[in-house]
């Protein structure tokens, strides 16, 4: 989002110094000290770990406490670590579903700060997570134990205040705020197979348009960076499905255009979260079950064409699921997808290189550990952040 990229920060140690990324982002989508952040959605006290790039590889930087409760996993299409600002503050927002908050931390002069952990009354989020959403001046957070939405006014420094609480057709699996901030997009994932869209007033306000009939069980929601479409990753036991619904001027959802789930998408089974290139040109798609990444050619036409699949790399079987899934480019050494693999005893961060004609390649030394990432990983986050 480009409001958001104004000012951003790149965290590349715990509680300790960090490198800020290039403050006009927008043009190129990023490329400087570009890091990993997760969520690890530990079951009992949560944490959150960070790696920065080397070269072409992933290091690890540690992980701290985000001062809450996970709860060990929940819906993969649920972002659970998010990024805003504040002024001249970079915020990291992240969710806490088995104490029900969420923690805030802040970047002030190249240092972390921990704000505080913030609730929801009416919210919880206990059986499947806590899914996150931001926009210029709020944070949104679906509750998918009491199917309610929270509306966070963003206040300086960091700091959140409750705005409203709105409820929701059913638990959200998968949520995002378009690029124009004028438009709350969410899926109701698996067995409801629906999906919603909500208007955002200049207050936070949410203005219910549906729900609407998806074919399947719509979860993961990735938005074009013109706000004029938003694309679903079905949740199925079945081969990768993808659906994609215009975003009308009025904030309403138009015509269900649905793709795959016939092998005509590739051969990876479960399709919940997805994400688009920078470019716009495609959209890789986390297979959680098969614990793969397809990628597909994508235009606004809307179509999209199969373009080849990576087994990930799994060489001590520990890999349990795909989650969420993000691009990065790395100055100097290409464009990369990353993807959080839940695992037991420990959870792991992939790395893809993306080539020139969209397929992957899972680079030597991937995955990578997640320092104190018992099971449970489903989210992380990016940076220099995607330019929408």
């Amino acid at each position: 989002m480009k409001g958001l990229l104004k000012v951003c920060a790149a965290v590349v140690v715990v509680a300790a110094a960090v490198g800020f990324w290039s403050a006009d982002l927008h043009a190129s989508g990023g490329g400087h000290h570009p890091a990993v952040v997760t969520n690890n959605d530990l079951k009992g006290a949560n944490s959150i770990s960070f790696f920065k790039f080397t070269g072409t590889t992933l290091q690890d930087q540690g992980s701290g406490s985000t001062g809450g409760n996970g709860t060990g996993g929940g819906y993969p299409g649920l972002n659970k670590i998010v990024l805003g600002v504040s002024g001249p503050d970079v915020c990291g927002f992240v969710s806490d579903a088995g104490s029900g908050d969420i923690g805030v931390f802040k970047v002030v002069k190249k240092k972390i700060t921990k704000v505080g952990n913030y609730k929801d009354p009416h919210g919880s989020g206990k059986s499947h997570g806590i899914g996150l959403a931001v926009t210029k001046n709020f944070v949104f957070a679906t509750y998918t134990t009491t199917k309610n939405i929270g509306v966070f006014q963003i206040l300086s420094g960091c700091k959140l205040k409750l705005a409203g609480t709105y409820k929701a057709a059913d638990a959200v699996a998968g949520l995002r705020a378009a690029p124009d901030f004028k438009t709350l997009v969410v899926g109701y994932g698996s067995g409801v197979n629906k999906v919603d869209s909500f208007s955002i007033a200049a207050n936070g306000k949410l203005t219910e348009h549906g729900p609407y009939a998806s074919t399947a069980g719509a979860s993961g929601v990735d938005i074009t960076a013109d706000s004029a479409f938003a694309i679903f990753g079905d949740t199925t036991t079945g081969k990768a499905q993808v659906e994609i619904f215009p975003i009308n001027s009025d904030g309403s959802l138009g015509k269900d255009n649905n793709f795959g789930g016939d092998g005509t998408l590739g051969d990876g089974v479960g399709s919940s979260n997805v994400w688009l290139s920078v470019d716009e040109k495609f959209l890789f798609v986390s297979n959680n079950s098969s614990k793969q990444v397809t990628s597909l050619a994508f235009t606004e036409s809307p179509s999209l064409s199969y373009i080849n699949i990576t087994t990930l790399n799994d060489p001590s079987n520990d890999i349990i699921s795909t989650g969420g899934i993000a691009t990065v480019l790395a100055t100097g050494n290409g464009s990369y997808v990353v993807v959080a693999e839940d695992g037991s005893p420990d959870s792991f961060v992939g790395l893809l290189q993306i080539n020139g004609d969209g397929s992957t390649t899972e680079i030597s030394g991937s995955p990578y550990e997640v320092t104190g990432g018992g099971p449970g990983l489903q989210s992380l986050m990016v940076g220099p952040p995607r330019p929408f």
